[in-house]
């Protein structure tokens, strides 16, 4: 359609809270399954679409960035530090920029107008439920779901949906936010 053939396969839509060159799959599982079994589920939004540009540009669909969310991206940012090595900072709560990626890999300064056309006829205004966090493994070539943890907990009205853990570093991350 835009001579986009390429392009890398991103089968399961999310987004992400961190990447790493490596984890210990075990500290990983140990960390999801407590952080799932103490939140409840939320309401994420998102709204437009979004270019990470440079050679080869990646078009997203930005999530909106709520203190709900920033909470649990800071927890799993902490938690998760500690499972893993080559650590990507760029997804450190300072600098994190929570979105879900459309398309990347052919993409490029020619096609990307005419891609971008495309999608401004769409409305990407939606909510909806986070109800799990899961580990994806990405091979270089495509994406494999690892796990997927459950949330169970439903949110009480009038109650702080949240029961993360404050540490002391998040007043500081939240206030590089």
């Amino acid at each position: 359609m835009f001579s986009v053939r390429g392009a890398y396969i991103t089968p399961y839509p999310h987004f992400s809270y961190q990447v790493a060159l490596h984890y210990d799959l075990d500290k990983v599982a140990s960390v999801l399954e407590r952080i799932t079994s103490n939140i409840a589920t939320f309401q994420v939004r998102t709204t437009g679409i979004g270019i990470f540009s440079g050679a080869s540009p990646v078009i997203y669909i930005p999530v909106v960035r709520s203190l709900e969310l920033s909470l649990l991206h800071a927890e799993l940012w902490n938690e998760l530090s500690e499972a893993g090595s080559g650590i990507q900072e760029y997804y450190s709560p300072a600098q994190w920029m929570p979105h879900i990626t459309v398309g990347f890999g052919d993409i490029d300064r020619d096609n990307l107008p005419e891609i971008v056309q495309w999608l401004n006829q769409h409305d990407f205004t939606w909510e909806f439920t986070v109800d799990n966090l899961a580990f994806i493994h990405d091979t270089g070539i495509r994406q494999e779901l690892h796990s997927r943890y459950d949330i169970r907990n439903q949110p009480v009205p009038g109650k702080m949906r949240h029961h993360l853990r404050m540490s002391r570093e998040l007043p500081k991350q939240m206030r590089m936010v």
